[in-house]
């Protein structure tokens, strides 16, 4: 079962694929793409121009789209870089006050619970429960219900 992708969507992601590449040339060794990004927008641009779509599983994006998810995404990142607005990385956390993921503070000793602390002297104050009555189990008769009034 073969896809039909618009053949404007290609033409569109073509063009952006060709627009990038020049930004690229133009700068001139300033800020250029890593082998494996000259590969991937070679390789993209081949399977645009032979099959008119550059990936095939249905699970990794529209089926009328000429470029998978991820590939949109990275296409704009190296667009993003070709531009001079390169990616930043993350922080890490470090100087940043009001971050909700705190360092846990440190304790002097182990986290162990000790259980002669939960056996306190109280148990000489309880009254002791009364002894449960050994041998079948009985029917007694309360008196206060509604037939004996």
């Amino acid at each position: 079962m073969t896809r039909e992708v618009d053949p404007k969507k290609t033409r569109k992601a073509l063009r952006r694929l060709e627009r990038t590449r020049r930004k690229i040339a133009e700068k001139k060794g300033e800020d250029t793409l890593s082998e494996w990004e000259d590969e991937f927008i070679t390789s993209v641009g081949d399977r645009l121009e032979t099959y008119g779509s550059a990936f095939n599983d249905p699970d990794k994006g529209r089926l009328d789209e000429a470029l998978s998810g991820l590939q949109a995404v990275k296409l704009r990142e190296i667009e993003k870089k070709a531009d001079g607005k390169a990616r930043k990385p993350m922080n890490r956390g470090r100087g940043f006050k009001h971050s909700s993921f705190k360092s846990k503070a440190r304790s002097s000793g182990p986290r162990v619970r000790d259980i002669n602390e939960d056996v306190g002297d109280d148990t000489a104050t309880e009254p002791p429960s009364p002894p449960r009555p050994s041998g079948p189990p009985q029917l007694r008769v309360i008196k206060g219900g509604d037939d004996d009034a």
